[in-house]
């Protein structure tokens, strides 16, 4: 929205006649609110007769991909205005924000569980609102929250009647130098979350005596905020993570490789085991998490893996048994029996994997989807996933499918093995609430072909 714009808002609905309807005239905070936001690129900012409204644009395209109704009401453009003059910086790591001349941390808490809203009345009732020794209790001293938000409480009033009012989890710590707040989200949070795509109705909010943080004060949030969410959890039953900023350049549903959506409805003509499809189609739709989509692809392989090791087992045992040389009554004879069990169940997985994907995944299979040019540099060796081995078809030393199986397993090791395991060397954990997971997309599509492959193979085995 262009300077020019900002003092009027054309009302996009239309009269019978199909004549457009009057502009209104925004108020002086209304243009100046929108000329704080209208720098954002990728969203744009309008108010209607509720408040204020986002349209979030793809980063690939000028198609809307999200409207946000009502991000923020009427009652509560005061507190934005206000907040908009904070000297705030983007969080670096969650959706939210810091202000470190005013010793303040909001992020986005999204809700998990089952529990619903009668967890966090029961917490309301357990709960102190502000706390009374601590200094933010006047509106100039804590961070707004919008008003129609899902917290709230009953207040009682002197004639008998009572108001719902927004309500506050307030803690303070024993020092009382630091306080920390779970809450409905406030005006600017709501703003910011728009902007990334997301509707957010609570957040977490840190307060610091100490005014002299300024970048530190993320260091010095960082291990409060996730005690704060992992005692809620542990303590109360109730359920609350951070958000990320999503990524601008990598979306994690637009890099899917596989079949066209041309291709028609029909009759199932394979056999699949039922734990196998509810496990595919878990896989499937944890785009939220790629590290538990990356795992479930995997178990499947694990299933085929241990199933094809057992048949190999009881194959070379039958052989065994029925060489002409076996004689039962020899304990050189049954030492080899011995033998052959134990290497085959006790084997080393990432040798029982690569024969696994050497015999049930088509070559040509691979090398159609590492043609793809979504991919772009993500299984070079500029790839932003660390640990694992990248993949080139025009390597001969090494068989395109031993290179795939070794990535696997690698990556496989650094999402479920602790960081100071020894036994996989300098492989750093990767935590699902983390960058490098976000960038995943391409692994999962990448194990997801490998698991069709080795249910494919099943069929015609």
């Amino acid at each position: 929205m262009d300077a020019d714009s900002l003092a009027n808002l054309e009302d996009d609905s239309t009269s019978e006649d199909g004549t457009t309807k009057e502009a209104k005239q925004l108020t002086e905070t209304e243009t100046y609110i929108l000329a704080r936001l209208s720098t954002d690129e990728y969203a744009d900012f309008m108010f209607d007769e509720n408040g204020l409204k986002v349209s979030v644009r793809s980063p690939q395209s000028s198609s809307i991909l999200t409207r946000f109704n009502r991000v923020v009401p009427r009652e509560s453009l005061l507190d934005l205005k206000r907040q908009l003059d904070w000297k705030y910086q983007k969080h670096p790591n969650y959706v939210g924000y810091t202000a470190p001349s005013l010793g303040m941390v909001e992020v986005c808490a999204e809700m998990g569980g089952s529990f619903g809203p009668g967890g966090l009345h029961h917490l309301l009732r357990m709960s102190k609102g502000l706390s009374i020794d601590c200094g933010h209790t006047g509106d100039y001293l804590h961070i707004p929250v919008l008003k129609d938000g899902p917290i709230r409480r009953r207040i009682i009033r002197e004639n008998g009647g009572y108001s719902i009012e927004a309500a506050r989890i307030h803690v303070t710590r024993r020092d009382m130098l630091v306080c920390i707040e779970l809450s409905n989200s406030s005006p600017l949070l709501a703003t910011m979350a728009a902007r990334a795509g997301e509707r957010t109705y609570y957040s977490v909010k840190l307060y610091f005596d100490d005014l002299d943080l300024g970048a530190d004060i993320v260091d010095e949030s960082e291990d409060i905020l996730h005690a704060f969410l992992y005692e809620l959890n542990a303590r109360n039953n109730v359920i609350f993570s951070t958000l990320r900023w999503p990524l601008r350049t990598e979306t994690r549903r637009e890099k899917r490789s596989g079949l066209p959506f041309t291709l028609p409805v029909r009759f199932p003509v394979i056999s699949v085991d039922p734990e196998i499809s509810k496990l595919f189609g878990f896989a499937s739709q944890a785009t939220g998490n790629l590290t538990m989509a990356f795992l479930s692809y995997y178990q499947i392989l694990e299933h085929f893996l241990f199933a094809m090791i057992r048949r190999g087992v009881v194959r070379e045992v039958r052989n065994t048994l029925f060489d002409r040389k076996f004689n039962e009554k020899s304990d050189v004879s049954l030492m080899r029996i011995v033998d052959i069990v134990e290497q085959g169940l006790g084997g080393i997985e990432s040798k029982h994997l690569r024969t696994l994907i050497s015999g049930c995944v088509r070559r040509g299979q691979v090398e159609e989807f590492l043609s793809v040019d979504s991919w772009g540099a993500h299984f070079t060796n500029k790839g932003p996933i660390q640990g694992v081995r990248p993949l080139n078809v025009k390597d001969k030393s090494v068989d395109i499918l031993d290179q795939i199986a070794e990535r696997v397993y690698k990556l496989r090791n650094r999402i479920v093995h602790a960081k100071d395991e020894p036994k996989y060397g300098d492989s750093r954990v990767l935590m699902p609430e983390s960058q490098e997971a976000d960038l995943l997309g391409p692994d999962v599509q990448l194990i997801r072909l490998l698991a069709m492959e080795v249910i494919h193979e099943s069929q015609v085995r």
